[in-house]
């Protein structure tokens, strides 16, 4: 929401956190919204469901959004993209390397036209190539529904019950997880100099 207001309105960073505040998108401590961590916990859930290993949020990669500027968004703009925060898993030869950070992402993708509040999970799969689900990601309908989900996914897993486990086996059946390095992460980088012309 934040990111999209800034590039929409042309409004700071710090004048958007206060309007997602004030409609209820941001807690009134925003550090778990804004720092990435939110982002890292669904991640790590995500993870766990796709490659069946134990949940490790705290071996996430993190960079929040607080340090982008209007100008990065306009400069961002200027290249043809626009600016998301994304949590990343991806098996490699090393590990699951899992990371959450600012990304500038082609603004003709798809994920780069998920706005607001909305939340997007892309999974790439060698089978079916990229599968794209969009749907609302903060506000008090959303929370709501998700509460519900766990709760009734906690009636079901009563003693007896016949019930596929959350994660689609038991948590003792879980692979151990093992992390890949950032150091060992190749990407590319987007550095914006800020410099006098006196030509």
């Amino acid at each position: 929401y934040i990111l999209t207001q800034m590039e929409k309105e042309g409004l700071s960073f710090e004048d958007c956190l206060k309007e997602a505040q004030r409609l209820g998108y941001a807690e009134a401590d925003p550090a778990f919204d804004i720092e990435g961590n939110d982002t890292a916990h669904k991640l790590s859930i995500l993870t766990s469901l796709a490659f069946g290993t134990a949940i490790a949020a705290d071996d996430i990669y993190l960079e929040g959004i607080t340090n982008i500027s209007i100008e990065d968004i306009h400069a961002a703009a200027d290249l043809g993209y626009r600016i998301k925060l994304l949590g990343v898993a991806q098996r490699t030869e090393s590990g699951i390397e899992q990371r959450v950070h600012p990304t500038m992402v082609p603004y003709e993708s798809v994920i780069a036209q998920v706005d607001g509040v909305t939340n997007a999970v892309a999974i790439e799969s060698d089978i079916l190539g990229e599968l794209l689900m969009v749907g609302p990601g903060a506000g008090g309908n959303a929370t709501a529904s998700a509460v519900l989900g766990d709760i009734a996914d906690i009636a079901k897993s009563r003693p007896g019950a016949q019930h596929v486990p959350a994660f689609g086996r038991p948590a003792a059946a879980l692979l151990p997880y093992k992390r890949a390095r950032m150091r060992s992460h190749e990407g590319g980088y987007f550095i914006r100099l800020k410099v006098l012309d006196r030509t």
